[in-house]
């Protein structure tokens, strides 16, 4: 009897200990990012970023890696009409890089370097516009640039859910960026 209230102690104390992190989920709507309209007869949407399995690039450890999130958003929110015209949408780049970065914190009076590491999403994305020869009307290059911090050690949730946030947000500026600068050159191109 000792030993069954003993270990039922030691569980209860474990799970006292456990620490109850919730994380909210990540969802990718591509509607809820804006919306293009161009005059042209043909569209072409490709990406000739090449992912790197090498440090410090580490986008291959997702599921669905900012490149394949920015080419479904494009995919689905750009739309074409006319009968003349051709517009090519190239994602350039679509990276993730971690980087070990240290701060110091002071604590009683002693500095304390901290290990952390730093999340980096870049996306080039390059708008043209063709005529039917082929020959550049207008184009629009679209740079992002958005980074997090985290932990050194975190769980395999926690970083998923971190670099799923930070390629949201980074589509998020993506899409208001482009849909600022399309409008400043080819605004006479576009619905």
């Amino acid at each position: 009897m000792r030993h069954i209230l003993l270990t039922i102690i030691f569980f209860i104390f474990l799970a006292s200990c456990q620490k109850n992190l919730i994380i909210d989920e990540v969802f990718f709507d591509n509607t809820q990012l804006n919306i293009f309209s161009f005059n042209a007869a043909e569209k072409e949407i490709k990406i000739t970023y090449e992912s790197s399995f090498d440090d410090p690039f580490i986008e291959h450890v997702m599921k669905v890696s900012p490149g394949k999130r920015a080419l479904s958003w494009l995919e689905n929110n750009i739309n074409n009409f006319g009968t003349m015209n051709l517009i090519l949408v190239d994602i350039q780049q679509a990276s993730i890089v971690r980087k070990e970065i240290f701060t110091e914190k002071k604590i009683a009076g002693v500095i304390k370097k901290q290990g952390e590491y730093l999340y980096e999403l870049n996306f080039i994305v390059f708008f043209n516009l063709l005529n039917d020869d082929r020959k550049i009307l207008a184009t629009s290059n679209v740079e992002v640039v958005r980074t997090t911090t985290s932990s050194k050690f975190i769980s395999l949730n926690e970083r998923d859910h971190i670099l799923n946030r930070l390629t949201l947000d980074s589509l998020k500026d993506l899409s208001s960026q482009s849909l600022e600068l399309l409008k400043i050159h080819m605004s006479e191109y576009m619905l």
